[in-house]
């Protein structure tokens, strides 16, 4: 009989667990468990205490690896399918700012960054948690790790772009973004262009970046202070609390600017991502189904062109119906690629020049804006119009945008990247902190 139909026998599922329980009483490691992806291992001081069992030489078992793959909670490894997702993002961005501008691609691509996002660092804040909750961290240690972090990844690309592109905004658009520059430094400008200017600019595309941020500062903080049992209550509370934000400024007169901008419309989608880290495997599996998958693609495809049905008064429907719409048309997406890393959809993903656009794909959504505008504005491409105006602008601006997030990855973020990976390796992530002993149970790495 099968290790799997013993535990059924015994009322367990296979392959999964709610909580530690007792295993091989510390004589070694349990074949049943290895058999099926489960690991034995010894429990500390602090854990025992928590879960009421003897202190000494107990073991129990942990969480299995088909846990791991599908919800990420505690596995630093890399992801098929989705750094290939990330540049399919970065490339459809560019579409909408060039060829596509009457779509609504753009705009899909952000929120599906949301919720990558949101999946990713959920797992890596939900890891910490496991590890204060063990005792071996302190949530004070958790959290300047994790923002060290991502401070190291995010703000060397961002803020070296910001200054070189601040000269050209003087000279081109008399100096829009210096104008607002302390927006900008604080990563508040989704709150200027959403309650102040309501304008778009050569660099205010980077309001998605400040919503990002937003949720770093917000959330970080909850997620590790509370128990891990309780997160994926509370991204469930966070995603009605920000329909009920959105549907108040609604009901206030702002119009779409505002909530396309709105932190909450972001944290809708970064919750729901984040929700596809926490939930077991087989919660929601039947998101994988090929006909879920079917009408998921259907309706985002309805969804990126809704704006010329729109102004063609085809159909007329309430923004955060289409906002409800995308975040659940996306996480479907996102857990079918979760949840077959073998499939051939997965492995046109994980094609080399998709995971190239993954790489380069945060300096890439940086840059290609602002190349656009300054080629309107330096009519250097009078000489064309309408369709074909479109197709040369992205002609242009693809490659100059290619060249300078490969020049970005390279000499700007990848020094910093190498910095993160030895101070990880190290232990630490912050100064001052003790470097604490390798966790003696294999992982494999990360992709954040």
């Amino acid at each position: 009989m099968s290790p799997d139909r013993r535990r059924r026998r015994r009322g367990a599922s296979p392959g999964t667990r709610s909580r530690p329980i007792r295993c091989c009483g510390g004589r070694g490691r349990c074949r049943e468990c290895e058999s099926v992806g489960w690991t034995c291992r010894r429990l500390s001081a602090a854990e025992t205490e928590r879960l009421g069992l003897p202190h000494g030489s107990v073991r129990v078992r942990s969480e299995p690896d088909f846990h791991l793959q599908a919800g990420g909670i505690l596995s630093d490894k890399r992801y098929p399918g989705l750094d290939g997702l990330r540049g399919l993002a970065a490339f459809l961005v560019i579409l909408h700012h060039t060829a596509l501008k009457g779509t609504d691609i753009g705009g899909l691509s952000v929120f599906l960054f949301f919720a990558l996002s949101g999946f990713l660092i959920t797992g890596i804040l939900a890891r910490q948690r496991r590890e204060i909750e063990a005792g071996r961290m302190t949530r004070r240690e958790a959290l300047g790790q994790f923002w060290t972090q991502r401070a190291l990844r995010i703000f060397p690309a961002y803020f070296f772009w910001l200054a070189v592109f601040l000269p050209f905004d003087s000279l081109l658009f008399h100096g829009q973004t210096l104008d607002h520059l302390l927006w900008y430094l604080l990563y508040a400008q989704n709150f200027l262009i959403g309650y102040v200017t309501q304008a778009w600019g050569d660099f205010t595309h980077t309001w998605s970046l400040a919503v990002e941020q937003q949720y770093y500062v917000f959330f970080a903080p909850l997620l590790l202070a509370m128990p891990g049992r309780r997160h994926a209550r509370f991204f469930a509370a966070a995603i009605a609390v920000c329909f009920a934000a959105g549907l108040a400024l609604a009901a206030c007169g702002f119009d779409q600017v505002t909530l396309y901008t709105s932190p909450s419309t972001g944290f809708v989608f970064m919750a729901a991502g984040g929700l596809l880290a926490i939930l077991p495997a087989e919660r929601g599996s039947f998101l994988a189904r090929p006909q879920i998958v079917v009408a998921a693609l259907a309706a985002t495809a309805f969804l990126a062109v809704y704006p010329m049905l729109e102004r063609a008064e085809f159909v007329r429907l309430p923004y955060l119906l289409l906002i409800a719409a995308s975040a659940v048309s996306l996480a479907t997406l996102l857990k079918a690629t979760l949840a077959a890393p073998r499939s051939f959809a997965v492995r046109l993903l994980e094609s080399a020049p998709l995971l190239f656009l993954g790489k380069i794909s945060y300096a890439l959504y940086i840059v290609h804006l602002p190349l656009s505008y300054w080629a309107h504005e330096a009519s250097a491409l009078d000489w064309a119009d309408g369709v074909a105006r479109d197709l040369v602008e992205f002609a242009f601006v693809t490659p100059a945008s290619l060249a300078l997030a490969t020049f970005s990855y390279h000499f700007v973020e990848a020094p910093f990247l190498k910095l993160k990976a030895r101070l990880k390796s190290m232990g630490t992530l912050r100064p001052g902190a003790k470097v604490r002993p390798a966790d003696p149970r294999p992982s494999d790495r990360a992709m954040t």
